[in-house]
């Protein structure tokens, strides 16, 4: 009885041992797929919040361009100068333009 049950169980072994490896690769593969998966939904996330932050970049960069383009109009900068710094309009009439072909050949 005793022989019976001692050549069962190394009959158990031994169909163990034969399946074993597949086993082990079985799980190993699992196990690296789990893996990869937790690192692609990672990227994911990561990607998701960078095209979030892209997209209010490129919002505020609009703004931006508008109070540049609301501060640089020359309606606003004549306005500042008469103004803040008291300066008068011109009067082209009375304005000498040089050219600078003629200061060419002076020199």
């Amino acid at each position: 009885m005793l022989r019976e049950t001692v050549y069962e169980a190394k009959k158990d072994l031994s169909y163990i041992k034969k399946y074993l490896k597949y086993v082990v690769f079985f799980l190993t593969l699992s196990g690296m797929l789990v893996l990869y998966n937790q690192y692609y939904f990672k990227v994911e996330k990561e990607i998701a919040t960078l095209t979030h932050l892209k997209g209010q970049f490129s919002a505020k960069n609009l703004m931006l361009k508008k109070e540049i383009s609301s501060l640089s109009s020359p309606e606003r900068i004549e306005r500042i100068a008469t103004k803040k710094l008291k300066m008068k309009p011109v009067n082209y009439s009375q304005v000498r333009f040089l050219n600078t072909k003629e200061m060419d050949g002076k020199e």
